[in-house]
C-alpha cells in the first residue's frame, strides 16, 4: 500500500502529517520485534549458584523452566521475576566478576 493509498483511507490530504504518523507507527512495530533472538540452555547443577550469561548478550528476554506433560513433553512456562532479594552474605559470599553473572536461588 501506497503513502497515497493510506492518505485516500484516512480522508487526508496533509502529506506531512500522514507520513510522520507512519512512519512513527513503523518505528514502534519494530521496537516490538526483536531483530534476531536467540537462546542459550542451561543445566542447573545441585550446589552451584552462579552461572555466566553470553557476552554478547544485549537483552534477557526471559527464563523458562522445562515443563513436561503427557500430551507435551516440550512445553516450556517462564519463571516470574524474583525482586527485592538481597544476596549480600559476607559468611558464605561467591562473588561475582562481571555483570554478566546469573544466580540461581
Amino acid at each position: 500500500m501506497t503513502l497515497q493509498e493510506v492518505m485516500e483511507r484516512v480522508g487526508s490530504k496533509k502529506f506531512g502529517i500522514v507520513k510522520a504518523y507512519v512512519t512513527d507507527a513503523l518505528r514502534r512495530i519494530e521496537t516490538l520485534i526483536p531483530e534476531k533472538t536467540t537462546h542459550t540452555l542451561y543445566s542447573v547443577v545441585a550446589e552451584q549458584r552462579l552461572y555466566s550469561l553470553p557476552s554478547d548478550m544485549v537483552r534477557l528476554l526471559g527464563v523458562y523452566r522445562k515443563y513436561s506433560t503427557s500430551s507435551d513433553p516440550t512445553s516450556y512456562i517462564k519463571i516470574s521475576r524474583v525482586a527485592g532479594i538481597d544476596l549480600t552474605d559476607a559468611s558464605s559470599s561467591t562473588a561475582t566478576d562481571s555483570e554478566t553473572d546469573i544466580v540461581v536461588l
